[in-house]
């Protein structure tokens, strides 16, 4: 009885460590697969494959297309580099100039051609984390 219980013990865990290894390296989405870089590695790179990128929207750099109101081009800053962005889907409220984005797609001909587009919370709701004196561990502690 011990052996069969076993077996099947076995027979399951075999299976699950299969699936969980098939899943991970045979994704059945490959857009939810995309590596996060640097717009200075991207650029220095010219990497072509999918991938996100974060940064700040450069002030006064968003332009929203006259024909098609969902598409947008906007410049991208991370340090000191700097990388234009195309956009053509709905965009998030938060999206303006200054804030901190996520951008996920692929790099064509000198743009970033995005596909997806997330803005990070605004600081009016978690406080600005920027600074470490902001995070109160002090708080935690007690």
């Amino acid at each position: 009885m011990n052996s069969k219980i076993f077996s099947l013990i076995l027979g399951v865990l075999s299976v699950i460590l299969f699936w969980i290894g098939w899943v991970s390296f045979n994704p059945s989405d490959e857009k939810a697969m995309a590596r996060f870089v640097s717009v200075e590695n991207l650029v220095n790179n010219k990497i072509s494959s999918r991938i996100k990128l974060g940064g700040i929207v450069k002030n006064g750099s968003i332009e929203i297309s006259k024909s098609n109101q969902l598409e947008c081009f906007f410049v991208l800053k991370e340090g000191s580099a700097e990388l234009a962005v195309n956009y053509s889907k709905t965009r998030p409220d938060l999206f303006k100039d200054g804030a901190e984005v996520i951008v996920t797609g692929e790099y064509r001909d000198g743009v970033f051609v995005a596909d997806e587009l997330q803005t990070k919370c605004a600081s009016r709701y978690e406080g600005d984390l920027r600074e470490e004196s902001n995070y109160k561990l002090e708080e935690l502690e007690t």
